[in-house]
């Protein structure tokens, strides 16, 4: 048999439907038997999203290598049900607090630097790779619980060492609270759309690619839609941008056999179509038209049909998208820490709310329109979560105007 050897990393695999199966392989390559089968049979129907199927295998690379350089054989302590130590936990749980990207970067820089201690995950993430650990090596523990016979004297004992495992492994460990994010306020966003602006002394982006991020970092600005979705956006998916009425069409088109990308951007809400307004248009327009087909910055955008391409002409990918956004926090003062695609659609929400409140829309009917525009299910109540900025104004407001009512019979 096959002895799968150390270190372990996620890959991702492309099937010819254009499907992406992330699983891990080995320090040869090879396929590592016990996650591939986890991945498959529990993981791939249940999440759904190839993203999210990651993040679950690489939290199980970090047991797995952590196993590995303790000498402890994962496999045989299942197979015993004889599992971790309390100490043997605690150390794990401690690797999987480490935040190894931040590692990785700081063994790769060239200046050296004095030993210090390894940087850790936020403890949203810390609280998830424990649960992940912990169901996988539990579904295998059971799978070995469950072929032990009923009348067995070692039954309940292996069932014993089973619920104090999964006990133990996120012992103590706080369900994380969602973050209270609030939309950017309008001197902020007047901020950013200067800074974005080409040819503004506070852009800091290459000159080259200055129209390229202003018509994608516009439109995530105008139209509220998620990161993912700006990537995926074909030139057939733009409608009129040189008419009265230019719009997108936001369409779900899930392992697309087109896409090259190893991580295939994921759609999660609904199809629609979404207006533009004239300046975005002309700000798309002006990209496509006159500097995406220049073969000198972008060589080989022409083969593709996405709209926004890398510096190599192919499709746009997350980690390009991340350091616009990154650029931006560094080298504008006064735009937030946490500013990213997503903040900007929590702005777009708030500016939905004070359109709404400026035509006089009933709630229903602001509910509605907004699940529409957000590509949310007709009875969705995501919206309370992304107007949180809206409505802390909205019930300032309300409590101003009761306290001056309360107080105007004692001020005569």
């Amino acid at each position: 048999m096959y002895a799968e050897i150390a270190p372990f990393r996620v890959k991702t695999i492309r099937f010819s439907s254009g499907e992406r199966f992330p699983a891990i392989v080995d320090a040869n390559g090879i396929l590592a038997y016990a996650p591939t089968l986890y991945a498959a049979l529990v993981l791939r129907s249940r999440e759904g999203s190839s993203g999210t199927l990651e993040n679950h295998l690489r939290a199980i690379v970090i047991a797995l290598n952590w196993a590995a350089a303790r000498g402890i054989d994962l496999w045989a302590k299942i197979a015993s049900v004889d599992l971790l130590t309390t100490f043997e936990i605690e150390n794990l749980r401690t690797a999987l607090r480490v935040n190894y990207q931040k590692e990785v970067s700081a063994k790769t820089q060239k200046s050296p630097r004095k030993r210090r201690k390894p940087t850790t995950v936020g403890h949203s993430t810390y609280y998830n790779r424990c649960h992940m650990v912990r169901d996988f090596l539990a579904w295998h523990v059971r799978n070995v619980v469950q072929r032990i016979k009923t009348s067995d004297p070692k039954l309940p004992e292996a069932r014993h060492r089973l619920d104090m495992f999964e006990r133990q492994m996120v012992e103590n460990l706080a369900k994380p609270h969602p973050r209270e994010r609030e939309g950017i306020d309008e001197p902020t966003q007047e901020l950013f759309l200067e800074a974005i602006r080409p040819g503004s002394p506070l852009n800091p982006f290459q000159k080259k690619h200055q129209p390229r991020n202003y018509a994608l970092l516009l439109l995530y600005y105008v139209t509220s839609i998620r990161r993912a979705e700006g990537m995926k956006i074909k030139g057939e998916h733009l409608i009129g941008l040189g008419s009265d009425k230019p719009s997108l069409v936001i369409v779900r088109d899930p392992d697309d056999p087109a896409d090259p990308r190893g991580v295939e951007p994921r759609i999660k809400t609904l199809p629609r179509e979404v207006p533009l307004s004239r300046e975005l248009a002309t700000a798309l327009l002006e990209w496509v038209v006159r500097h995406r087909t220049d073969p000198n910055r972008y060589p080989g955008a022409k083969r593709t049909p996405y709209v926004f391409v890398s510096r190599t002409g192919k499709p746009i990918g997350a980690r390009t998208i991340n350091d616009m956004f990154e650029l931006l926090r560094k080298r504008v003062p006064g735009l937030p820490d946490d500013f990213t695609t997503h903040l900007l659609r929590h702005t777009g929400n708030d500016r939905f709310s004070a359109a709404a409140d400026a035509q006089g829309l009933k709630e229903a009917e602001e509910k509605q329109a907004r699940n529409y525009i957000m590509g949310w299910t007709k009875n969705s109540n995501q919206g309370d979560r992304y107007t949180r900025r809206h409505t802390r104004r909205r019930a300032q407001a309300l409590m101003t105007r009761m306290q001056q009512k309360s107080t105007e019979g004692h001020n005569r």
